[in-house]
């Protein structure tokens, strides 16, 4: 069975930089949970004003995977034995 994650986010004001970091970074976490082969991060933008053709774009990020540390306090430690993952990043 073929696992994706699709994480989506609204783009309504801010820096488009730092929705993407977080994004980014929980759906990384989502798709390590889900042990999903392909994960992809889906940014609406819902700015007023700006054109179709402006909110339409697509780039591949690549970020480290990280796994739960176990330590029971939210800290996250890399996987030494997983290379970085892939997210497909989609405006519009």
């Amino acid at each position: 069975m073929q696992r994706v994650v699709i994480e989506l986010k609204l783009y309504r004001k801010g820096s488009l930089d730092a929705l993407i970091a977080e994004g980014l970074t929980q759906t990384a976490d989502y798709a390590d949970k889900a042990g999903a082969d392909e994960a992809h991060l889906v940014i609406f933008d819902r700015r007023p004003g700006i054109a179709w053709e402006d909110k339409i774009w697509q780039r591949s990020e690549t970020v480290a995977r990280a796994v739960d540390g176990g330590s029971g306090d939210g800290a996250r430690t890399i996987r030494s034995n997983a290379g970085p993952r892939t997210i497909g990043v989609w405006g519009c």
